[in-house]
């Protein structure tokens, strides 16, 4: 996803053109202003789970990083770490289930 040259609408025109900046949004992020300042950005499904999926990937990234700093420097053992990264990855497990809610409907 690329933000060269934004597309804006200011917060009336969005409201009025609804449907164009949601076309609009199909393709690129579209701004949304509120007295002439940037406050919001419309992005289509797939922008938005990919942004959230890099997050995520960056954030194991993170936890890796740090169970091992952790683990070379001698504060945790490697028993400890994996238990540790074990945990985390369950708790991310539970998250995203949750998001499915009961019988795989998504929540609002």
């Amino acid at each position: 996803m690329q933000m060269s040259q934004t597309l804006t609408f200011s917060a009336r025109d969005a409201k009025t053109r609804f449907g164009e900046v949601l076309d609009e949004a199909l393709g690129q992020p579209v701004g949304i202003t509120r007295h002439d300042r940037l406050t919001a950005y419309v992005v289509s499904k797939r922008d938005f789970e990919a942004l959230v999926g890099k997050v995520q990937e960056l954030e194991d990234q993170l936890w890796l990083a740090k169970a091992d700093a952790a683990r070379n420097e001698g504060f945790a053992s490697t028993k400890e770490v994996e238990a540790l990264l074990a945990s985390h990855r369950t708790v991310g497990n539970e998250i995203n289930n949750d998001k499915a809610g009961p019988k795989g409907r998504k929540k609002a």
